[in-house]
């Protein structure tokens, strides 16, 4: 009996220990404010073998389920944040925490978009966040959340063609933006023959992220990344099945309404989303209508290789009511763009990558008689290699046909068609040479098929003096090669133009001088040459190669954890140029103050902007401005909520272009569900 009583208890033992070796355990990533990092990286590799085992994504709480039982090691990686390497010999009751270290390379911020914090439970703070801010499209996010972005605007909806669809990052971006590159889906968007892209195509119907890089990244992407990049991501996929539908209506009958839905089955994921925005604007004939849509699918071909496929169509109608002094009527436009990007993805134990083949195409109608039909067209590569813990290398190339043709209708003027082809190589290396030292490099051969070869480089280095102190340098080349519309169009096409270069140099010091205090600065000096300027009278107009711009600036951000459920952040951007484009603020400062009640999130925000120069004989100033915004949103269950929003809170009266008064305060309310 007692023999049989002791097996038993053995048998016991060996079950319970067989139940603990199988059983999962927790993992849970957090920043230095012990606030979620949700959709990071997470490589489980044995500790003996180092051989990548498990490989998850964490969720809106930071937490991710491994289906292995410790001792493991774990890779942890997350935009925005230095990658962690770290041993976990068990886990404890409450599972594992993991906290990420900010990166101290401030050449990019990640800005998340579906982000929920009333669900959430917790403010996130390693991202700015748009949903909060209000904002109602991706144009205008930036220029809420980043203070060297400058958005220029004229209603509540629609920028419309011309100067009102600029951006300027630094002084930079030009006008039409073609120093500064648009990404979607991992493809360059730009209408092919005036080389710039469509900011009332960005709405935020299909946008899961947005990465911002400050400084030129013609390294990654050549040409029109002169000044920066700005990389537009789809929702990440989510396990399950999942429908949302938000609706909004508010002052001057303007309204977005958006629907989506998501699934998986199996190896295979879908996502259809629809989207519809409108307003009659503040001023007669300044209407707005855009209707959009986005496909995305993805197979998981092998444990290696995924199939994916990102697509996007929409089609806006806008008008122009022209200068309060001189009014019109009749100035339209109607723009319809599409595009997609198949991409065959590899992940594996020492390397990763995609190969990406992509296409966009739009036509314009514009009420003057002008219509083209243009095209972009091309192939990317790019895989990381992973040659030690400590060094990594990127290699990949690129290569695209552009162009269309245009006419005018009215005056029978034929324009012709035009194309150019372009394409180039790169690579970039990542040292960490100590523990608190990283180094990086990095260089890239373009060619074109009317410039010939150009060539871009880029070098780093960061220091952390400990978790709470780090500085880095930067160096940098970007380019610009003349479009399609300079070289044989209008004003004055000119064949023989030359690209455009710029040098930038930047330094940043981070610190954390308390737990829930973070804080950065930027300094740069920019140096950009053989800018394409245009010269002489009509009908003589010329376009030549002898512009220059020297700029520098100085960027500070804070962010202060108040309380467990507030947080405010502010960033203020200082700019000195020896040539400072028309509509580009020397100063500006954004602020932001969000409350969480549990139930109720409130989110307080606003923009001081400094004074601006309406043309480029800097004959006509436009005044300063300070304006404020509030959204509030109710948390009624966990499947819906209902918002309101308030704009220009306290109804200033300002112009962010020549002769366009902005709208006075107005508000839109709607709600969001989620089934």
């Amino acid at each position: 009996m007692k023999i049989r009583n002791f097996g038993l208890g053995v048998a016991a033992v060996l079950i319970c220990a067989g139940f603990a070796v199988a059983r999962d355990f927790e993992l849970r990533v957090v920043d230095m404010h012990e606030s979620p990092v949700s959709g990071a990286t997470v490589e489980v590799r044995d500790l003996s073998s180092n051989k990548a085992l498990f490989t998850g994504i964490t969720d809106n709480q930071g937490r991710l389920t491994v289906p292995l039982s410790p001792p493991l090691a774990v890779r942890v990686e997350s935009s925005g944040f230095e990658p962690v390497y770290q041993k976990i010999p068990e886990s404890g009751a409450d599972g594992t925490i993991i906290r990420l270290i900010p990166a101290v390379f401030h050449t990019a911020i990640e800005v998340l978009v579906k982000e929920d914090p009333i669900s959430e439970g917790a403010i996130e703070r390693n991202a700015l966040t748009i949903e909060r801010s209000g904002a109602r499209t991706v144009y205008e996010a930036l220029d809420k959340l980043v203070p060297s972005i400058y958005v220029p605007s004229r209603s509540v909806l629609g920028h419309g063609l011309g100067i009102s669809n600029s951006i300027a990052l630094r002084g930079l971006g030009g006008s039409p933006t073609t120093q500064l590159l648009v990404v979607v889906d991992g493809r360059p968007d730009i209408m092919g023959l005036m080389g710039h892209p469509i900011p009332d195509f960005y709405s935020m119907t299909e946008v899961g992220s947005i990465r911002i890089h400050t400084g030129p990244a013609s390294v990654l992407y050549g040409n029109r990344a002169m000044a920066g990049a700005i990389e537009i991501t789809p929702s990440p996929q989510k396990p399950g099945f999942f429908t949302e539908l938000t609706a909004s209506l508010g002052s001057y009958y303007t309204g977005q309404d958006r629907l989506s839905h998501s699934g998986t089955l199996g190896k295979f994921y879908y996502r259809l989303a629809l989207g519809i925005e409108h307003t009659n604007g503040h001023r007669p004939n300044s209407s707005f209508r855009n209707q959009d849509g986005a496909l995305n699918l993805s197979y998981q071909l092998t444990p290696i290789w995924k199939a994916s496929l990102q697509s996007r169509y929409g089609h806006f109608n806008v008008e122009d009511p022209g200068t309060i002094q001189a009014p019109t009527s009749g100035n339209w436009s109607r723009v319809g763009r599409g595009g997609f990007s198949a991409g065959l993805e590899n992940r594996t134990e020492h390397a990763s990558g995609t190969i990406r083949v992509f296409s966009s195409h739009g036509h314009h109608m514009i009420y003057d008689g002008f219509r083209s039909v243009d095209a972009n067209t091309g192939v990317r590569i790019m895989e990381t290699f992973i040659l030690t813990p400590n060094i990594e290398i990127d290699l990949g190339g690129d290569a695209a046909r552009y162009g269309g043709r245009a006419q005018n209708i009215k005056t029978a003027y034929n324009y012709g068609e035009h194309h150019v082809s372009e394409g180039g190589g790169f690579a970039r290396a990542r040292w960490t040479a100590a523990e608190s030292l990283r180094l990086n490099a990095g260089l890239r051969y373009d060619h074109n098929s009317v410039f010939g070869g150009v060539a871009a480089t880029e070098f780093g280095a960061s220091y952390r003096f400990s978790d709470d102190y780090a500085i880095s340098l930067i160096a940098a080349k970007g380019f610009r090669n003349p479009t399609i519309r300079e070289l044989y169009l209008f004003p004055a096409p000119t064949p023989d133009l030359k690209p455009e270069r710029l040098w930038n140099y930047q330094a940043t010091f981070q610190f954390r001088p308390a737990r829930r205090l973070l804080a950065w600065a930027t300094g740069y000096y920019s140096d950009a040459s053989n800018l394409i300027v245009r010269t002489g009278r009509y009908p003589n107009f010329k376009l030549e190669n002898i512009g220059r711009s020297l700029n520098r600036g100085l960027e500070a951000n804070v962010r202060w954890q108040l309380l467990r459920r507030a947080n405010s952040s502010s960033g203020y951007a200082w700019l000195r140029s020896t040539n400072l484009a028309p509509y580009v603020p020397e100063n500006k400062l954004n602020y932001s103050l969000d409350l969480d009640f549990n139930r109720t999130f409130i989110s307080l925000g606003g923009s001081t902007v400094g004074r601006t120069w309406a043309d480029t004989a800097r004959s006509v100033r436009l005044a300063g401005y300070t304006v404020a915004n509030v959204k509030c949103t109710f948390l009624v269950s966990r499947q819906w909520s209902v918002f309101l929003a308030v704009d220009n809170l306290f109804n200033r009266k300002y112009q962010e272009l020549d002769g366009y008064p902005m709208p006075g305060v107005n508000a839109a309310a709607g709600f969001k569900l989620r089934f």
